[in-house]
């Protein structure tokens, strides 16, 4: 039986993944807000609670879905050494359950999740670090299996690195699409016009990589266009997003 610590996407997912599961139900749900536990947990059939202190010893694995700073405070409060501990966090250290539990790991979820998303289906690569769970790494596995079709075991430095990959490719991508919403918007278009590109954008990546995928003006080195470009930006962050990353691309070129 697993106690889930955490009641947002990542929770949500592995919920999704494990609502059906025999050798791996989900017994209880924790969250500071108890309505947030009890619709995550209803969910699954287990029991909704906020107050660590009533985490049940009984549970087999202990699997934590919390923002990273919140980790410290929360393992104050778990009452018991906990038999398997496994956080799902891209940049968090799995020491910290050095005191808190026999064996411990990681087990991290390299993709982008929501809670309005199709949960049971979203292919999501898992990174494993299991150097410290000795005797249950058997029993983890299975769980990782039971989670993801796709997984690799990974180091701590390896997953960090996968962390910070995974922000220039998904979140500052995802910044950066929100700037060519904004600049539509004002012309009276949404971000729908470029869907088709960024599909193709895509689709290109599995064929080739970014360096022989890269176009546009930088690539080119196309100054006039650049340089009108920047014109039309009245922004001064945007333009120092449009500079830097156009410099780095001409760099790129130049290797």
């Amino acid at each position: 039986m697993i106690a889930l610590i955490g009641s947002g996407n990542v929770a949500s997912w592995v919920a999704a993944r494990l609502e059906k599961s025999r050798e791996f139900p989900i017994g209880q749900v924790y969250s500071r807000n108890l309505a947030h536990a009890r619709a995550l947990a209803d969910r699954v059939g287990a029991e909704a609670i906020d107050d660590l202190r009533k985490l049940d010893p009984a549970c087999e694995i202990f699997l934590f879905a919390l923002r990273d700073d919140a980790y410290p405070d929360v393992l104050k409060e778990v009452p018991f050494r906990m038999p398997i501990a496994l956080h799902t966090a891209g940049s968090v250290s799995q020491q910290m359950f050095e005191h808190h539990a026999d064996t411990y790991g990681v087990v991290y979820p390299l993709q982008t999740l929501s809670k309005t998303m199709d949960l049971s289906t979203v292919k999501v690569p898992l990174c494993v670090e299991g150097d410290h769970l000795g005797d249950s790494l058997g029993k983890v596995m299975r769980l990782v299996a039971e989670l993801s079709d796709t997984h690799c075991e990974m180091s701590e430095k390896q997953r960090a690195v996968a962390h910070l990959a995974a922000v220039f490719a998904c979140n500052f991508s995802n910044a950066l699409c929100g700037i060519a919403d904004e600049l539509l918007q004002k012309e009276g278009f949404s971000l729908e016009l470029l869907m088709p590109l960024m599909e193709q954008t895509l689709a290109k990546l599995k064929t080739m990589s970014p360096a022989e995928a890269q176009t546009g003006p930088a690539v080119r080195r196309d100054t006039v266009v650049m340089g009108q470009q920047m014109m039309a930006l009245d922004d001064d962050r945007l333009r120092a997003i449009y500079t830097g990353i156009s410099d780095y691309i001409m760099s790129k070129s130049d290797e």
